[in-house]
């Protein structure tokens, strides 16, 4: 077999390298698409509750290629001269997850440069020695071990443990499972040394009902507890319609997503009236459906609107209604007031006299 020439291999090479700075670019310009439509947060009109889940359900992308992209776009978004080192190639989507946990407005001009061309494992480096606290490892990860082994936790060994994602508040931490089989595992977790105490502490008690009691029973006992008290809450639905909607859906979000199917979360999950209560919906099984929290919000928005919905749920956490709505003085968040200062007598803007706080419950 006839080797190429050196003039074929040149030509080859240097057509590889023009894929390659399109694949750049194609991928700076997705990202920069992409920081502009979870922005707008579009991908709530066609059913999702959040971007991730519109990359990875919608998109068909991998859980590890969503959270990455997902990332990548919003630190686009905070500072825009990450998309240049991104389209000529300097910067990949691989270290620019571990470039969003340091960078900041103080360090954007120094902290850029030091990610250039790094891999992975080089980029974690770098952010450790700019922010250590900010790559502690927090996330959980289950292993799954063989039968003939007994179903005993293990001692935590942070190192075992890997980064979690910087998600915002409004999103629960991830779970990673690696199985064996498919009835036993083991949780690594990293835990706080007051936890620690308290696992102690309850070990010991759970002695007298259960000699010999291992962490993993321990855990078990205080779940159900907690399970048991979280079905005694008040809630407007009976209970037996509870248990039966719940039955009826598996407890899954029945959100309608615009391609087809359903959300499916199970992670806060919530009973929702297709006919809102305030619209005169009653609390039947045929009326009621589970929702996650963010699709609950969104029904209600779509029953009631959005201008109603933002005095409850608003969908930015700082206030920027004018003050003469309702009646709120921005001396009001001063810990500090003289009596008799606007915050006192009323609204600066309104004149209106502010309401007396409702008494505590005792």
């Amino acid at each position: 077999m006839n080797e190429p020439n050196l003039t074929a291999v040149r030509e080859s090479s240097r057509h590889l390298a023009d894929l390659l700075r399109r694949e750049h670019v194609a991928l700076a310009d997705f990202l920069v698409a992409l920081s502009e439509f979870d922005r707008a947060g579009a991908y709530r009109r066609l059913g999702f509750a959040n971007v991730f889940d519109y990359l990875l359900r919608e998109l068909k992308l991998s859980r590890g290629a969503a959270h990455y992209r997902k990332v990548a776009a919003r630190l686009v978004a905070r500072f825009p001269e990450v998309v240049e080192p991104l389209r000529d190639g300097r910067l990949c989507l691989t270290s620019i997850v571990q470039l969003a946990k340091v960078m900041t407005e103080a360090n954007r001009t120094e902290a850029l440069p030091r990610f250039f061309h790094c891999s992975k494992q080089e980029a974690k480096q770098v952010a450790v020695e700019i922010m250590p606290a900010a790559v502690v490892p927090r996330r959980t990860v289950v292993t799954e071990i063989p039968p003939p082994m007994k179903s005993t936790t293990s001692p935590v060994h942070p190192g075992e443990l890997l980064a979690a994602p910087p998600e915002p508040a409004r999103e629960p931490a991830r779970t990673v499972v690696e199985p064996l089989t498919s009835t036993v595992s083991r949780i690594h977790v990293t835990v706080s040394r007051a936890l620690v105490a308290k696992l102690k502490r309850a070990r010991a008690g759970q002695s007298h009902v259960q000699p010999g009691a291992t962490d993993e029973q321990v855990i078990d006992a205080a779940l159900d507890l907690l399970l048991a008290q979280q079905e005694k809450r008040r809630a407007s639905v009976p209970p037996r319609v509870k248990r039966e909607v719940r039955r009826r859906d598996g407890g899954k979000c029945q959100w309608k997503l615009d391609s087809g199917g359903v959300c499916g979360s199970e992670v806060r999950t919530e009973i929702d009236h297709v006919v809102p209560r305030g619209k005169g919906g009653p609390s039947t099984v045929e009326n009621c459906r589970v929702l996650c929290k963010l699709h609950n919000v969104e029904a209600a928005r779509a029953a009631y609107g959005d201008a109603h919905m933002d005095l409850f749920t608003p969908r930015n956490p700082v206030v920027r209604e004018n003050c003469a709505v309702y009646c709120v003085d921005v001396a009001m968040a001063s810990p500090r007031r003289a009596p008799g200062t606007a915050s006192d007598r009323g609204c600066g803007s309104c004149a209106r006299p502010r309401p007396s706080p409702r008494p505590r419950p005792r």
